[in-house]
């Protein structure tokens, strides 16, 4: 019998083998995974319905350039001007100096949208849909653009981690480089903007410097021109992507023997800039037609503060810190000094290129780059930073319990990279806002109350252009203790007073004056042509207890504090005379209020005058009292 299952065993191991080559390899089921969450994500949210929520923000920009001269045939953005208001939140164009009209965006994703706004264009006219360029058809196309290139960018990072790496740990990789970062929430819910491109990009331009480099021919070098023109044209500052060819391997000759290689080979070279310059071009004749100029600078007063970068808080703030909501990258540096060991011909370009990217981006004016999840301009160098994090894998795997420990815990981290997808799709990460207090009052959490709005911390957009960081109060919703109103400060725009403390503003309604003033400088008039004044809305829940209190001139005199809510059935207070009296003839309107039961937690305390009187109020104070 020993011999027949012996038999067995071997026909089953053989059978099993046959299966297994015959059955895709892990990598190429590992992106085709990656490709079914896409989809699946995309179908669940179908944001190609309204046009605003693909094109928005910088994707309005990259995009418009295809309805122009597509549709409208006209470069020039013309037809913007005949009916601006019907082009807001379509078409933003600003003017030159010269009096011409140009985009904030340069072109470069607006050539690799194409082939999806022309398959658009056809499903519009045989669906029956507008040909405008921003019906659901187009939407749908754009939308899924990213995700052919960003499959396309990882079968070529797949080709460049199995020259060094086998497939299991090229599979576990290239899941955790989408899934574990914020590369998915770029391929899916804002898909449109740049970074699921970039990504393709640099993974081509990587493996065509690595061919490249096998085997010096023209095709390689025109590829790898046409590539980096792309790079530079979609995002200028991505062109330092090119000291990656002049870098790649370096240590094997040293880099003075490569840069006589290169010039050895400066038709090459100059196959590759000439490719570069022709993908260029079009935006340099864009420009030059547009605003006089050739080369123009189209970002206005933003720019970079290359002595004062922001480094740390770009890498670890609650903001928006890279490691903070992408801490599997962690793994990716803690694996950088291990390319020695695996994949030294990476090793110079990583660490000579990351930490200059980092300097760059995070010397921008912005250094958070507006709404964003996560650090989105540090995805692009997820394709280099995939080697370290690879060849960590590889030297851990020496070690099985560190190994499955290492494994467990990227994955991990992966499942709380998608679920803080989710949260910042539903508001519960702010897109510019968020501070310690908030990121932890909400971790781990899918919903959350109004009062953790109140947790937020906004920018000082206003000096943060000018180099300054600085933060400013966040206007609360609730009201926790009191909110006063001396009638002492106006905002910027004048048209709401301050509290002492920031954290409220109530509508001034043009009645600042001084007067009158029971303290301070300031009150506020009330008289028939202008009868209301300090206007706040706040949230409140049923069985809260406030004490409204405010000061008039003359005490007997027309005016009223009031609260009321959405519904006025539910809860309308007001109050007009006097409690007490000061020594200067100020009388004090006092209301105590209790929230009742209502489907609205929305209410509203304001100043109101309806007689025919001049009346001055100072002195408003919210006051929330011990529940009862």
């Amino acid at each position: 019998m020993k011999p027949y299952f012996s038999l067995i065993s071997t026909q089953l191991k053989s059978a099993f083998e046959l299966l297994r080559q015959k059955l895709p390899h892990a990598s190429i089921l590992a992106i085709g995974f990656i490709a079914l969450a896409i989809i699946a994500t995309n179908m669940n949210n179908g944001r190609w319905k309204k046009h605003q929520d693909i094109v928005a923000h910088d994707v309005i920009g990259y995009y418009c350039y295809l309805p122009a001269a597509f549709i409208h045939q006209d470069l020039s953005f013309s037809f913007v001007g005949h009916d601006p208001e019907s082009w807001i939140g379509k078409i933003h164009v600003h003017e030159s100096p010269t009096g011409g009209r140009y985009i904030k965006m340069t072109m470069g994703l607006a050539f690799l949208y194409l082939p999806f706004f022309l398959l658009g264009h056809l499903s519009a006219w045989l669906g029956g849909w507008p040909m405008d360029g921003f019906s659901s058809p187009y939407m749908f196309w754009l939308q899924f653009s990213a995700l052919f290139y960003l499959l396309a960018g990882l079968l070529a990072l797949r080709k460049v981690l199995l020259r060094w790496f086998d497939e299991a740990i090229t599979a576990f990789v290239l899941l955790i480089i989408v899934l574990g970062t914020n590369l998915f929430y770029y391929s899916t819910l804002e898909a449109a903007m740049s970074h699921a491109f970039n990504f393709s990009l640099f993974s081509f331009f990587i493996l065509l410097t690595i061919r490249w480099y096998d085997e010096q021919n023209p095709k390689t070098a025109l590829l790898l021109g046409l590539v980096s023109g792309l790079i530079v044209l979609i995002r200028p500052t991505n062109g330092i992507i090119a000291l990656f060819f002049v870098l790649w391997n370096v240590q094997e000759n040293g880099l003075w023997q490569r840069i006589k290689m290169l010039m050895a080979q400066w038709q090459h070279i100059l196959i590759i800039l000439l490719a570069a310059f022709i993908v260029m071009l079009p935006q340099l004749f864009f420009w030059k037609a547009n605003t006089g100029s050739w080369l123009f600078y189209s970002y206005g007063q933003e720019g970079f503060f290359f002595d004062r970068p922001r480094i740390w808080r770009g890498l670890f703030s609650y903001r928006k810190g890279w490691l903070l909501y992408t801490p599997v990258m962690l793994f990716a540096l803690t694996g950088i000094p291990l390319l020695l060991k695996k994949a030294k011909a990476f090793f110079w370009p990583v660490v000579i290129l990351l930490p200059l990217h980092i300097y760059i981006i995070f010397s921008w004016w912005d250094f958070t780059y507006g709404g964003s999840f996560g650090s989105r301009p540090m995805i692009e160098f997820y394709t280099l930073l995939s080697l370290p994090l690879a060849s960590l894998l590889w030297y851990a795997r020496k070690n099985r319990p560190l190994f499955r420990t290492l494994r467990a815990t990227m994955l991990l981290l992966a499942m709380l990279n998608l679920f803080q997808t989710a949260q910042y799709k539903y508001g519960i990460i702010h897109f510019a806002e968020m501070s310690g207090k908030a990121y932890w009052a909400s971790f781990g959490r899918l919903s959350v109350d109004q009062s953790y709005y109140d947790l937020l911390e906004p920018l000082d957009y206003s000096r943060l252009i000018k180099g300054e960081y600085t933060t400013k109060v966040k206007l609360r919703n609730w009201i926790y203790d009191e909110a006063i109103n001396d009638f002492e400060a106006l905002n910027e725009a004048r048209t709401h007073y301050v509290s002492p403390d920031r954290y409220y503003e109530f509508l001034a309604f043009e009645s600042l004056d001084s007067t009158i003033v029971r303290n301070g400088r300031h009150s506020a008039m009330l008289h028939p042509g202008n009868p209301f004044a300090s206007g706040i809305d706040f949230f409140a829940n049923p069985g809260e207890h406030f004490e409204i209190s405010a000061w008039k001139k003359p005490a007997w005199g027309g005016g009223a504090v009031v609260i009321a809510g959405r519904n006025v059935e539910a809860l309308y207070k007001l109050q007009s005379e006097p409690d007490s009296l000061d020594a200067q003839g100020w009388g004090r309107m006092r209301l105590v209020v209790v929230i009742p039961e209502t489907d609205n937690r929305v209410f509203r305390v304001y100043l109101w005058n309806s007689s025919t009187d001049t009346v001055f109020v100072d002195d408003l104070i919210i006051r929330k009292l011990n529940d009862k």
